[in-house]
């Protein structure tokens, strides 16, 4: 059976609409998948964060009733407040490595979805 140049050229124009719509609903499933991996990430960094918080404040009234033994209690409040103050300074100064790198990375993995060469293959 013979095509007409006719017949070829709905049968490329309904292929053509086929693609893109495919194109479109892999965009719609990809753009979910990655806003999901980074809302689940951000509510995994914000429980860790809170929890840390809780196991840092209790950490911190364990050494001031340690201190409490060797210093008044006035003083021992103080010297946790500065060891949590020096934390606090050295998390600022090393916030880029600890903090912003690994955001980034992640981030832009999540985006560009960087994969190796050989996974294709």
């Amino acid at each position: 059976m013979k095509e007409t140049l006719g017949d070829q050229m709905k049968s490329i124009f309904e292929n053509g609409r086929k693609w893109i719509k495919l194109e479109i609903e892999y965009a719609r499933l990809t753009v979910a998948e990655k806003t999901t991996v980074l809302l689940s990430t951000l509510i995994f960094g914000a429980v860790c964060l809170l929890l840390g918080m809780i196991i840092l404040m209790l950490l911190a009234f364990a050494l001031v009733y340690t201190f409490k033994d060797f210093m008044s209690p006035a003083l021992a409040c103080v010297c946790v407040s500065g060891v949590i103050i020096v934390l606090i300074a050295l998390l600022f100064a090393f916030r880029r490595p600890l903090l912003e790198n690994p955001i980034s990375r992640l981030i832009s993995k999540l985006i560009l979805d960087l994969k190796p060469e050989n996974e294709n293959e």
